[in-house]
């Protein structure tokens, strides 16, 4: 059985989300705020998904999905193509949909257009606002998050962001640094510099 297979759990799921993947939507986010210029103003919005797989009643993170879209100001709507690229790649990977994150240039919260051209309707879907195109933002805390439940996006409050939303690292290290002597310098140093560069990637 694929992992697209299993059913979304349902609305209020809770989401965990590695640390990185985090940190890459954001940059992604940072880095739309400085294209474009929409009446004048520069900037624009930006627009990434969350791919990720059905854990009993949790949703986990697996992928970020990048549309490499142009900038569009103060709005972002994906193409067709992007549209259909999105199901694909989601498809290839054996992923499944778990939310949109999108930028605003002032404060969070769902627009009408969010409403309407929100990328599913599916019971659980997510969408999450990041806010002043994400200057200094850092935390899920600092974002509006809204579920797809009932027919319409419902807002949701610190509390219950705090208690759904668990960002992660997802390298851990046993212990300190072994002594050379136990496995060898040079494949020490090659171990721990493949560490950090998989600790420095951004999906």
């Amino acid at each position: 059985m694929s992992a697209r297979a299993v059913p979304y759990p349902a609305p209020g799921y809770p989401v965990r989300i590695p640390d990185t993947i985090w940190d890459g939507a954001i940059a992604t986010v940072r880095d739309y705020a400085t294209r474009g210029h929409e009446h004048g103003k520069r900037g624009s919005e930006a627009l990434v998904y969350l791919g990720g797989v059905v854990a009993v009643q949790e949703m986990v993170v697996t992928g970020l999905y990048r549309l490499n879209h142009a900038p569009q100001g103060d709005r972002v709507v994906a193409t067709r193509e992007e549209s259909r690229w999105l199901l694909r790649t989601l498809s290839a990977r054996d992923e499944k949909l778990v939310g949109q994150m999108h930028s605003h240039r002032g404060r969070a919260g769902h627009s009408p257009g969010d409403d309407a051209w929100a990328t599913s309707f599916h019971e659980g879907f997510l969408s999450v606002v990041v806010p002043y195109f994400g200057r200094d933002v850092t935390t899920p805390l600092q974002c509006a998050f809204l579920e797809y439940r009932g027919g319409q996006f419902v807002e949701l409050d610190e509390d219950e962001i705090a208690l759904r939303i668990h960002l992660y690292e997802p390298i851990a290290m046993r212990g300190g640094a072994p002594e050379v002597a136990e496995v060898g310098e040079s494949r020490w140093n090659g171990f721990v510099q493949r560490l950090k560069s998989i600790a420095r990637t951004r999906p």
